[in-house]
C-alpha cells in the first residue's frame, strides 16, 4: 500500500517539484489484471457525502483544503496530510458518455442570435462562433466566452513554446504563436521546474509524458472533442478513449454527465478568487469562464463557476488554473486585466506550463 501526500490547495506556488520523465505509454501501463479493490479512498460522488470509493471503483477527485481566508493562496503554506490508496487502480474500465455534436457553426445565429448581438466580443464564420460578454456577480465580475467550433480538431492543448516541461510561457505570447483565436491558461504548475501538473497523468498527442495511472486530477480531451475526467484508472483505459491532450487540474469536479457533483470542501469553494473554468454542453460547443483582477482582487467561488455551468446546460465543467495565471486571450489581445503586480504598479501577464486553445 502506498500513500498519495496532498499538500493541501496545490496552486502553482506550492506545488513540490516533481521530476517528470518522457517515458512511452508501454513502460508506464499498470496491468488490468493487477487490481487491488478492497481499499476505499476519499472521493467525490453524485449526491454522495460518504467519502467512499464509488460502486464502479472510479472516483474523481478528492478534495483539497482550503487556506485561511483573506490571504494570498501563494503565501499559504499548506498542512500536508497522507491519503492511502490502491497500489494500482483498483478499475481497468473507463466508459465515456458519447454526445452527439453541435451541428455547425452556422447554426449558431440561428441559436444565439440575440446573444450574439448583446456580446461585447463577438465573431461568426462557416468554421468558428464565439461570444464574450461580461457578468456580474456579488463579489465582482467574470467573462463568460460561448465556442462553438465546426472541428474537434479546433481544439487542442499547446504546452509553453511547443516544449513539455520546458520555459514558460505568457497566454498571449502562445497565442501569437500559435494564431489561436481565443487561448486561455491551462494546468496548474510548479514554479520551480515549470511543470504542468495537478493530474498524475499527462498526455500529449495521445502519447503518455507522464503518470504510472490516472489519479482524478485530470481534464481529458479525445479527438471527436468531448471534454471528461477519467477518475482513478489505468492508463490503458484512458488511452482507449483517444485522448489526443490531458490538462492538470486541483479543482473539484463541477458537472459530469449533466449532474452537478457534490463539492467536497466547502472553504475553498466558497473563496472567491481569480479562476479559469471550462464547461461542455456537447462535442464543438464550450463555455469558458475566466474571472478575478490583479492582486487577486474580486474573482468568483466554485459553487458559483459550477451553478452558472448548470444553468447553461453543460454535461462537463470543471476549472483549470486561477490566481494570477488566470487568462483570457481573443483575437492576440488580453481580455481581463489579470496578472502579478510589481512595486512599481506595473501588471505583468504571468507565464504558465500550457494553454487549451480554439483556432479558425
Amino acid at each position: 500500500m502506498r500513500k498519495k501526500l496532498f499538500t493541501g490547495i496545490l496552486c502553482a506556488g506550492l506545488l513540490t517539484a516533481c521530476v517528470l520523465h518522457p517515458v512511452s505509454a508501454e513502460d508506464l501501463m499498470v496491468a488490468d489484471s493487477e487490481e487491488d479493490t478492497d481499499q476505499a479512498v476519499p472521493a467525490q460522488t453524485e449526491g454522495s457525502g460518504s467519502g467512499l470509493i464509488s460502486a464502479d471503483g472510479l472516483f474523481e477527485v478528492v478534495s483539497e483544503t482550503q487556506s485561511r481566508a483573506g490571504k494570498k493562496l501563494e503565501d499559504v503554506v499548506p498542512k500536508p496530510r497522507e491519503i492511502e490508496v490502491p497500489q494500482t487502480p483498483p478499475s481497468s474500465s473507463l466508459t465515456v458518455e458519447t454526445l452527439d455534436s453541435f451541428p455547425d457553426p452556422a447554426e449558431a445565429m440561428l441559436l444565439y442570435q440575440e446573444e450574439y448581438e448583446k456580446a461585447q466580443i463577438r465573431y461568426h464564420s462557416d468554421k468558428l462562433f464565439y461570444t464574450c460578454t461580461e457578468k456580474e456577480t456579488e463579489n465582482g465580475s467574470y467573462f463568460l466566452t460561448h465556442v462553438i467550433i465546426r472541428d474537434a480538431g479546433q481544439l487542442r492543448g499547446e504546452d509553453s513554446f511547443g516544449d513539455f516541461a520546458g520555459t514558460r510561457e505568457t497566454p498571449q505570447d502562445a497565442a501569437k504563436r500559435t494564431g489561436a483565436k481565443i487561448l486561455i491558461n491551462g494546468s496548474y504548475f510548479d514554479y520551480g521546474t515549470g511543470f504542468a501538473t495537478g493530474g498524475e497523468l499527462l498526455i500529449r498527442d495521445n502519447k503518455v509524458l507522464h503518470g504510472p495511472y490516472s489519479d482524478g486530477y485530470e481534464i481529458c480531451l479525445r479527438k471527436d472533442g468531448t471534454l471528461f475526467s477519467p477518475g482513478y484508472n489505468t492508463i490503458s483505459s484512458v488511452l482507449k478513449q483517444d485522448v489526443v491532450f490531458s490538462w492538470g487540474t486541483c479543482e473539484d469536479l463541477l458537472i459530469r454527465n449533466g449532474k452537478k457533483m457534490e463539492l467536497t470542501d466547502y472553504d475553498w469553494n466558497g473563496y472567491s478568487y481569480p479562476r479559469t473554468a471550462i464547461g461542455m454542453v456537447r462535442p464543438l460547443e464550450y463555455y469558458i469562464i475566466t474571472a478575478g483582477k490583479a492582486d487577486y482582487e474580486q474573482g468568483i467561488t466554485i459553487y458559483e463557476e459550477q451553478e452558472i455551468f448548470a444553468d447553461l446546460k453543460c454535461a462537463y465543467a470543471r476549472g483549470l488554473d486561477g490566481g494570477g495565471s488566470s487568462a483570457l486571450v481573443i483575437d492576440g489581445e488580453y481580455v481581463n486585466e489579470n496578472g502579478d503586480r510589481l512595486e512599481d504598479g506595473t501588471l505583468q501577464r504571468r507565464a504558465v506550463a500550457d494553454f487549451l486553445l480554439f483556432t479558425e
